[in-house]
């Protein structure tokens, strides 16, 4: 049940790029109607069974997740304010898309200033967006300034 749970949550995760609450329920969901079929918990209707096994799960884990949420951040500080400059420059340069990239290596505000190609080219950006970024950076005192 626990292989199920992991699996669907990093299936959800790849495909939605985000560890949510959705992704998190559906796991759950589909943990329940696994356990309700394999336990065979002898209903004349088992596809009923499963379904309400499955909403059981997912509103359970639902609500741990939000409990999780709550109690894993610091209170007052948002993981956008350090990505605020980064996101409003990839938005203008058109090249929002990129934005996971530089989530995933960690390429916040104050590291701006310091972006070499290399470094773009580590968090996977073509060759053409690392031009513009680069170029964007060195023009931009407001980006170049760290802070």
């Amino acid at each position: 049940m626990s292989g199920t749970n992991a699996g669907i949550s990093c299936v959800m995760r790849r495909i939605r790029g985000v560890d949510d609450i959705q992704g998190s329920m559906t796991a759950a969901f589909g943990s329940g109607v696994l356990f309700s079929l394999v336990s065979g918990m002898g209903t004349p209707n088992p596809v009923a069974n499963a379904i309400t096994s499955g909403v059981g799960f997912a509103v359970f884990q639902g609500g741990f997740f939000m409990i999780g949420q709550r109690f894993s951040k610091p209170q007052g500080v948002s993981e956008h304010n350090y990505y605020a400059r980064t996101s409003s420059m990839l938005q203008n340069l058109g090249l929002e898309k990129y934005e996971k990239n530089f989530r995933k290596g960690l390429l916040t505000d104050h590291t701006l200033p310091l972006l070499t190609d290399s470094a773009l080219k580590d968090v996977k950006i073509p060759p053409g967006p690392r031009l513009i970024i680069l170029d964007q950076i060195k023009r931009d005192p407001w980006l170049a300034k760290a802070q």
